[in-house]
């Protein structure tokens, strides 16, 4: 299982944390649509000091877990023990400190104990190799330093304590003393989850809780802590290790010089600070080991790195590599843990830390009774390290030119090493592409560049002439079809009054009321007839027009009205002639009819009289 793990459905197109990843240990992966791109930790390269999780806007990078099997584990009854980093008074700042240890027991945790008890172990193993090598020797309590050596800088690795940290120290601590006791180690940092699966050291700490996950688990199970006790740890107590997650705790409780301006033992926190000096230190181990490999006396060793001759002994002072540093990944030491989420000042955490050791001081007891008693055969107290570094062999130049290429930079002067992408140059990006780390498409300015080629393009080669005017009336811009209608080139118009090109009227409407308008409007000086669609940008308070030349559609309708027209007046004289035959028809059968009713008339007339006449009966 990874120890952070990327959310997809959240990732989208975003460089931030391969910006701020100190050690670029950000994997750009393609997802299923277009142009989609999701950041994956490469955990090979990977130093876990959760930057990337603190650092993302979207929450998309998730931290491994243990507790769900956990609360299995205690729920099931078995005996768990909990070790508590030093850092917790920091990251329970409304309560007692303690509190917590009491809240501990309520959720079923059998042993209690501060991992400080394993501080003291480590502090004293980095006293014993101070005075037998007398140094140059970097401390190794910091998980997330020893990964940035490791895998970064394997050259200072002859520099790297041997020592494990004070979770291992105290998880094998608190096994010698309870053989069949799980061991949950509770505290700020991150790199803890990939430390407890170290071969070699995978035998001390079972289960990793961040305080971020112990404060959740305390709402959960109803712990309302303002309401609980105050209690207590378990023995044996420490003492001057509860100063280590602070910096400068380390070489406190070594009994060693915390003396700012002692140039022989120096603190540093934070990874940028932690890289510059083990920059220093690798360039070192480079240079003894080019003089080996020459056949020269190494001189003084590591401890003096060839200073002096013609430049004198400040010359030599200030090529001297320090003979112990404490580093810290976290700026401020381990209070500044990324799973340390209290909003509270890194300054105030460190009081909070310093007030409780201070409470506490004269407790501890390294040799008292065997209850009391911190003590650690010295082979579990020791550990190994290994070049982890990964093989990235450098490509061809040719090839880092044609990826270069593929984001339109031809020449130095194209690479504009802004960054954006999360590279310091465009080279180092072009290199990570051919690594399999970046995707070419990560250019931010290029993509710029593209998208708005390709709206330009759009713009440009649009059949509607666009119109582009400030609040005052003056064009801004224009297109080649707005050109075309209104007979102007660009140079003449933009700068220019909207007035001395079209009827301004339309687009006043529409910068005055804020609101869109649909209008016709023709031209006749310019046989033109337009339809005109006018909107307002409010964030660049500039009004735009779409323009459509209708002039055809328009002749195009006055032609079928015409037809229309015509047809009508045809239509209405071929009825008239209709109508004027039906009457002369209708006339000359009237006429005829009236003739014949006149002559048949007649004729029955005659018919009657001539019956009278005879004698028969009248009709």
């Amino acid at each position: 299982m990874s120890v952070i793990e990327t959310i997809e459905a959240k990732c989208k197109d975003c460089y931030k944390c391969l910006r701020s990843c100190p050690v670029k240990a950000i994997r750009m992966e393609r997802g299923d649509a277009p142009h989609e791109l999701h950041a994956r930790v490469a955990e090979e390269r990977c130093i876990f000091d959760g930057t990337c999780v603190l650092i993302c806007p979207q929450k998309a990078k998730r931290v491994a877990s243990d507790l769900d099997r956990l609360r299995s584990l205690i729920a099931g009854g078995a005996k768990v023990a909990a070790s508590l980093a030093p850092s917790f008074p920091s990251a329970f700042p409304d309560v007692d400190p303690l509190v917590i240890p009491a809240a501990l027991r309520l959720l079923g945790f059998q042993i209690v104990q501060e991992t400080a008890v394993g501080a003291e172990l480590v502090s004293a193993e980095h006293a014993r190799l101070f005075r037998e090598t007398g140094g140059p020797l970097i401390s190794s309590s910091c998980p997330a330093v020893v990964n940035l050596i490791e895998r970064h800088y394997p050259e200072a690795i002859t520099y790297l304590a041997p020592v494990v940290s004070p979770m291992v120290a105290h998880g094998r601590f608190l096994k010698q003393l309870v053989p069949d006791v799980k061991v949950a180690f509770i505290g700020p940092c991150i790199a803890k989850h990939e430390e407890r699966r170290v071969p070699g050291l995978d035998d001390a700490v079972d289960f990793v809780l961040t305080f971020d996950e112990l404060s959740g688990l305390f709402k959960r199970e109803g712990i309302d802590l303002s309401q609980v006790a105050p209690g207590d740890f378990d023995g044996p107590t420490p003492d001057l290790a509860r100063l280590f997650p602070v910096g400068g705790g380390m070489l406190k409780a070594s009994l060693l010089s915390t003396d700012m301006l002692d140039c022989e033992v120096v603190s540093v926190s934070g990874v940028d600070n932690c890289r510059e000096v083990l920059r220093w230190f690798s360039e070192s181990a480079r240079r003894a080991a080019g003089r080996r490999g020459r056949g020269g006396e190494g001189g003084s060793g590591c401890h003096d790195d060839g200073g002096g001759g013609d430049n004198g002994a400040a010359a030599s002072t200030a090529s001297r590599l320090p003979r112990l540093v404490e580093m810290l990944a976290c700026e401020g030491g381990c209070i500044g843990g990324p799973m340390n989420s209290t909003c509270e000042d890194v300054y105030t955490r460190r009081a909070r830390v310093l007030a409780y050791a201070k409470s506490r001081a004269g407790l501890g007891q390294r040799h008292d009774s065997d209850h009391n008693r911190i003590t650690l055969p010295r082979h579990l107290l020791q550990r190994s390290y290994r070049n982890l570094r990964p093989e990235t062999p450098v490509p061809e130049e040719d090839a880092i030119r044609a990826v270069l290429a593929k984001t339109g930079k031809y020449g130095p002067e194209d690479e504009l090493n802004c960054g954006a992408c999360g590279y310091d140059s465009c080279r180092d990006k072009a290199v990570a592409v051919l690594q399999g780390m970046a995707d070419p498409e990560m250019c931010i300015p290029y993509m710029r560049e593209r998208a708005e080629s390709m709206a330009n393009l759009f713009v440009a080669s649009a059949p509607y002439g666009i119109i582009v005017v400030d609040e005052d009336e003056v064009i801004r811009d224009l297109n080649a079809a707005a050109e075309r209608m209104f007979r102007r080139a660009r140079h003449e118009a933009v700068g220019g009054k909207l007035a001395t090109l079209m009827d301004p009227s339309s687009f006043r409407q529409v910068l005055a009321s804020k609101t869109p308008v649909q209008v016709e409007v023709a031209y006749p000086e310019l046989g033109l007839v337009t339809r005109q669609t006018i909107f307002y940008e409010p964030e660049e308070r500039l009004a735009m027009g779409v323009i459509a030349d209708i002039t055809e559609e328009k002749r195009q309708a006055a032609h079928l009205q015409k037809l229309r027209a015509e047809t009508l007046e045809k239509a209405q004289g071929v009825i008239d002639k209709q109508m004027e035959v039906a009457q002369k028809i209708a006339g000359l059968l009237g006429e005829t009819t009236a003739e014949t009713k006149v002559l048949l008339t007649r004729l029955m007339n005659i018919f009657r009289e001539e019956g009278r006449q005879n004698g028969g009966p009248p009709h």
